[in-house]
């Protein structure tokens, strides 16, 4: 599987790769990946599978994302990686840790828990399966229509995020909306691994999200015993865009501390 990704900070020493959520790409971590690399960190930003400029599969379960991330060190040589992975990129993250114990240097867990959650999101990628996009003709018009079905305007402008033009000058979705969905129960759930995670890990949540992290400090503590737990106040679900200088401290402090 051939992931896109972008870098920030080529040549310094310590490595840091950063995975996405759900319908987000590489290029929401840009700011992070810049403020990451200026205090030195080799920072690199991937595109999940069936997201952003990343190949398109059928599968995308966490232990198919695990093993692209898994290749993708392996095939660039990175030794002594950081990993941070926010929401569904949180969920690969730990998969991968605990199915390759000592592969990782440190672990940071963006506003997820090793825990199911409800797939609400499988319909708004019906929503978007359902647009003729092609059909529009501005990105004023897609939005209008969104608007009809997502009232929130940050939450719609993440989502146009994914719409692009082809050659032809027509819109697209680049993601992989079919496989999402069919794989929308997989994508919810989080696997069991027999096992516990060696790692250090820290687990960042927003006090205003609707994950509730905290809620499953236990289930975290079993499975990643060497780990904590530390809230960012006034945040939601995407803490890295609505509170980047605190998420930026927060990391650098645990990533840098031996």
């Amino acid at each position: 599987m051939r992931l896109a990704f972008s870098r920030f900070g080529e040549g310094n020493a310590s490595n840091v790769i950063i995975l996405h959520g759900l319908l987000g790409s590489k290029r929401n971590w840009f700011g992070v990946g810049k403020a990451l690399s200026d205090i030195g960190f080799n920072v690199w930003l991937l595109d999940l599978r069936n997201h952003g400029d990343s190949e398109w599969n059928d599968k995308h379960t966490y232990f198919d994302i695990a093993e692209d991330v898994k290749e993708f060190i392996k095939e660039h040589g990175i030794i002594s990686s950081f990993l941070i992975g926010h929401s569904m990129g949180g969920k690969a993250a730990m998969v991968l840790d605990k199915l390759n114990r000592g592969f990782l240097s440190k672990l940071v867990v963006v506003d997820i828990a090793p825990v199911a959650y409800p797939a609400h999101f499988e319909n708004h990628l019906k929503v978007l399966l359902s647009l003729d996009v092609s059909s529009f003709k501005s990105r004023s018009e897609v939005d209008i229509k969104l608007s009809e079905y997502f009232k929130e305007i940050n939450f719609r402008s993440f989502l146009m995020q994914n719409l692009k033009l082809d050659d032809n000058k027509s819109f697209y979705w680049r993601i992989n909306l079919t496989s999402l969905i069919t794989n929308a129960v997989a994508i919810s759930e989080f696997p069991a691994i027999n096992g516990v995670s060696k790692t250090d890990t820290l687990f960042l949540y927003g006090d205003l999200s609707e994950y509730r992290v905290t809620k499953h400090r236990n289930i975290i503590k079993e499975n990643f015993p060497l780990s904590q737990v530390a809230p960012v106040a006034k945040a939601g679900h995407w803490i890295h865009v609505e509170q980047p200088k605190k998420f930026i401290e927060m990391v650098t402090k645990f990533l840098k501390t031996d």
